[in-house]
């Protein structure tokens, strides 16, 4: 059986209540729990004009 290569696709969201810095941390959090979870990449997505999705800032 061949492995398949997962990949993560965070929008990084801002949780209600939250901060943007604190988003952020929770990326980083995510990321490195990515690479010892065994994951092919982590990926941050692009969107503009979206409310509550960090990248869109």
């Amino acid at each position: 059986m061949n492995n398949i290569p997962f990949s993560i696709l965070d929008l990084v969201p801002v949780a209600a209540g939250s901060t943007v810095n604190q988003s952020l941390q929770n990326a980083l959090d995510l990321a490195q729990h990515a690479e010892t979870w065994g994951y092919n990449r982590y990926w941050l997505a692009e969107h503009h004009n979206m409310t509550g999705v960090v990248s869109a800032r």
